[in-house]
């Protein structure tokens, strides 16, 4: 399986974004647009927030589809309450947006990170290339999964 924790992923000290917003608006108003649905609102990353939010209604269901707003990790979620996300799996979607976006499973997204402490320093044993800052975020957050970290509302 290929590292999802990248440097940077979180929005702290990383790279610069590679995501592309415009972009991002125009596939998914595409795509729910062929699957007959409707999209509600569409959000930008903010300050506190790593990640774009489009609020649809599609195949009878209402949802979000996130965006990771440095690498394109794309999730889908029933529910996003600041700092709580309820990850789902929607094929039809997966397969609509996977010729663009690596979508992320919501196993993967739920996947408990394994975090120890060694004389102060945070270590996550899940595979990954976290930088400091990140560490030291998870730690302050209390983050308990990779979602936790790939689609953070750290303020």
């Amino acid at each position: 399986m290929k590292v999802i924790l990248l440097n940077g992923v979180s929005g702290f000290n990383g790279p610069d974004p590679v995501t592309d917003g415009k972009y991002f608006k125009k596939v998914c108003y595409s795509l729910i647009q062929r699957l007959n649905g409707n999209v509600l609102s569409f959000s930008e990353p903010e300050a506190a927030r790593n990640y774009y939010e489009v609020k649809v209604n599609v195949l009878e269901e209402n949802m979000s589809i996130l965006l990771n707003n440095v690498y394109p990790f794309i999730a889908f979620a029933s529910l996003v309450d600041h700092g709580y996300i309820k990850f789902i799996d929607n094929e039809p979607l997966l397969n609509g947006f996977s010729p663009y976006y690596r979508v992320l499973r919501s196993n993967e997204l739920n996947e408990p990170l394994v975090i120890k402490e060694n004389k102060g320093r945070i270590i996550v044993e899940n595979k990954n290339e976290l930088n400091e800052a990140e560490l030291n975020n998870i730690k302050y957050w209390k983050s308990k999964t990779v979602g936790d970290v790939v689609f953070n509302y750290w303020d």
